[in-house]
């Protein structure tokens, strides 16, 4: 596995840890808005298969652009469950997006932690 893909993983892990946390601090609407549709579209079955399928595409067989691979495949199946879902709220595909870069991000970390070093 390529150790950028790691790294972009754990990335995107720290920042939302960090958006939480300013949000908690601040008390700032937004953040609890997308945070609270991040929880709840990150537990639709859909968006875990989803996130499952991409994150072990990206495991099985890393390349060279892994990342930009991520970032792609994220945007696309957002595209793709807003139209077939037909969202109308624009804060809800942010929150898609963001756990369609979540779920890949947990599975890359994890893959990481058990793969054997050779």
């Amino acid at each position: 596995m390529k150790k950028i893909l790691l790294y972009f993983s754990i990335l995107i892990i720290v920042i939302n840890i960090l958006i939480i946390g300013v949000g908690f601090i601040t008390k700032i609407t937004f953040i609890h808005t997308l945070m609270s549709n991040l929880m709840t579209v990150g537990t639709d079955p859909i968006i875990l298969i989803l996130g499952a399928l991409l994150g072990a595409g990206l495991v099985a067989k890393p390349l060279k652009l892994s990342v930009v691979y991520l970032w792609i495949g994220a945007l696309f199946l957002t595209m793709l469950v807003h139209v077939v879902l037909g969202t109308t709220k624009v804060i809800v595909d942010v929150a898609r997006f963001d756990a369609l870069l979540i779920i890949p991000a947990l599975i890359v970390i994890v893959i990481s932690i058990f793969k054997t070093r050779n």
